[in-house]
């Protein structure tokens, strides 16, 4: 490398080191005035409320954020974490009161709590970032969230919006009893049909058995093969099928053999099958009706 292009390299490698140094500094002083605080939003955001920090851009004309659930200013959060750019702040929240998220399963409709997390971006002059003007980001950083050194402090303070975790529908433990009824009379129903189609099959390779020597002797190899079978999982068994568990007949032998060693196969397979299925039915609980 020519002397100068060395003399270049070092000097830009010495001027990063330098921006590092009050970029960490700053995020120390951030964390140490941020980081574990409680605090109420000054402006609206919005998160997908599916486990991650989704973006929302703070600006001076409002927020920006793409994510499914908005949530007006003043609900409480949970300062986690900061990130300290080049020219940004992240401020990574967790919204204190969790939503209920309806989803349909058959004819019932079901409540999921969701907890709800933002990553708020705070755009900033690069020279304030590089100059680690904390004072400045703070300013910036409260004019969208203004921390309290408590929950309680902030559920104080009449800047929260008073959201809590929407209450349940009345009937609602009722409603959970009969879908846990439903469930396991959906999964007997199941059973009994995995049943049947394996008795079925069953009873259709056993009407066409042949008294050819060959064929016979594939039967029983076939049989003694999938006699190994040994798929007990009730989520196994009510899946499975006998074109995922066979064996191909070796190639060598004859026609009539390699057919009676794939019936043996499936003879087996699906008695099997049948027994293993009459374990899986559940029992239906009782509903309370007081």
């Amino acid at each position: 490398m020519p002397q100068s292009a060395h003399r270049f390299a070092l000097a830009m490698i010495f001027s990063a080191i330098a921006a590092i140094a009050p970029a960490s500094d700053l995020g120390d002083r951030l964390d140490r005035d941020l980081k574990g605080a409680w605090g109420v939003l000054e402006v609206e955001v919005y998160s997908g409320c599916a486990g991650t920090y989704n973006d929302n851009t703070v600006g001076a004309s409002g927020v920006a954020g793409k994510a499914e659930h908005r949530f007006e200013p003043g609900e409480l959060i949970k300062i986690d974490k900061l990130k300290v750019k080049r020219s940004r702040v992240d401020l990574l929240v967790t919204i204190a009161a969790p939503i209920l998220v309806s989803r349909m399963d058959g004819p019932f409709e079901l409540f999921d709590q969701a907890g709800c997390r933002a990553q708020l971006i705070f755009e900033l002059p690069r020279e304030q970032v590089k100059g680690g003007d904390a004072t400045a980001i703070l300013s910036r950083i409260k004019e969208a969230v203004t921390p309290y050194p408590s929950l309680d402090a902030a559920r104080s303070s009449d800047d929260w919006n008073g959201r809590e975790l929407e209450a349940l529908p009345a009937d609602y433990e009722e409603t959970l009893q009969r879908h846990a009824v439903w469930k396991t009379e959906q999964t007997n129903a199941a059973v009994d049909e995995g049943i049947a189609r394996a008795l079925t099959a069953a009873a259709h390779v056993a009407e066409d058995l042949d008294d050819d020597a060959d064929y016979l002797a594939g039967f029983a190899a076939g049989a003694e093969k999938m006699s190994k079978f040994s798929v007990q999982a009730c989520s196994s068994l009510l899946n499975a099928s006998f074109s995922t568990y066979r064996s191909r007949a070796p190639k060598d032998r004859p026609n009539h053999w390699r057919d009676g060693y794939d019936d043996g196969q499936k003879l087996i397979f699906n008695v099997l099958l049948a027994d293993r299925l009459t374990a899986c039915r559940v029992a239906v609980p009782p509903l309370d009706r007081q």
